[in-house]
């Protein structure tokens, strides 16, 4: 496969799914697309393939998108909703639950974090975990995490809260009880206008590490339609710590206003 040819496939992912792969994610994009080609016969036969077949489409889907991830990634953030928010919310809704969705959720680190948290602060909660790769959304709901993605330093304070679910092999293997509390959904963020009510009202929506495969444009229409749908008045949203800047006055949306506490940013909803 030529570069042309690569830059053709990613062209068509952009227009298919809205995300652009950063320069160091395509040579693995051509090393996924190679081995489809070897398969099939040739690059022609493939591209057509994946403009006629859903499913050959799927796959391609699955091997564009990174799913790095780790349990309580970005720990400052996780800290602020230990310390501030849950509190907060006990106060205000005593044993409702909270609900959270983490979009962009990868292998669902992030949503299990979420949920060891929140139970930690005898908080009930509702997990939505939700990404466009359909083989991550699978691992999220079989619970079983390497042992990996405990990681020194960032999140290690919270470590505490997986050591339990450490199996004999040592991987990380959360029980029918825990998976049962997290839905997983098929979602597209970058075309989200066109999803039809895809989730109630969400307290907290974590939308990190994500940003940065959008234009511009996409994320102003994120964060306009996660706060316009799908977010409850007085929510709020977070985004990655590395990806804050990205996200200045132009793009956020009227009735979405960015606050920091400390060194953490996040955007509440006001109205």
């Amino acid at each position: 496969m030529n570069e042309f040819e690569l830059e053709k496939i990613v062209s068509f992912i952009t227009e298919k799914i809205g995300i652009i792969p950063l320069e160091s994610h395509k040579s693995g994009i051509g090393k996924f697309i190679e081995k489809k080609i070897k398969a099939i016969g040739s690059f022609r036969n493939y591209f057509l393939k994946i403009q006629s077949d859903t499913n050959e489409l799927e796959e391609l889907v699955n091997g564009s998108t990174v799913n790095e991830t780790y349990f309580f990634r970005e720990e400052k953030q996780f800290d602020l909703l230990k310390q501030r928010f849950f509190p907060e919310w006990i106060n205000r809704n005593g044993t409702k639950p909270i609900k959270i969705w983490s979009a962009a959720c990868s292998e669902g680190a992030e949503a299990y974090s979420l949920l060891l948290l929140a139970s930690s602060c005898h908080v009930k909660s509702e997990i939505l975990a939700s990404d466009i790769n359909t083989a991550v959304l699978k691992k999220c709901r079989s619970g079983v995490f390497k042992a990996s993605l405990l990681r020194p330093g960032d999140g290690e304070k919270y470590r505490y809260l997986v050591q339990k679910y450490i199996n004999q092999n040592g991987e990380i293997e959360f029980d029918e009880t825990m998976r049962s509390k997290i839905a997983t959904k098929r979602i597209n963020l970058a075309k989200i206008e066109k999803e039809k009510s895809i989730i109630e009202k969400q307290d907290i929506i974590f939308v990190r590490n994500v940003f940065i495969y959008f234009s511009r444009e996409t994320r102003a229409k994120i964060l306009k339609v996660l706060s316009e749908n799908y977010l409850a008045d007085g929510g709020i949203i977070f985004v990655s710590m590395n990806e804050i800047a990205q996200v200045d006055s132009s793009m956020t949306p009227e009735g979405l206003r960015k606050i920091s506490d400390g060194d953490v940013f996040y955007f509440v909803k006001t109205k």
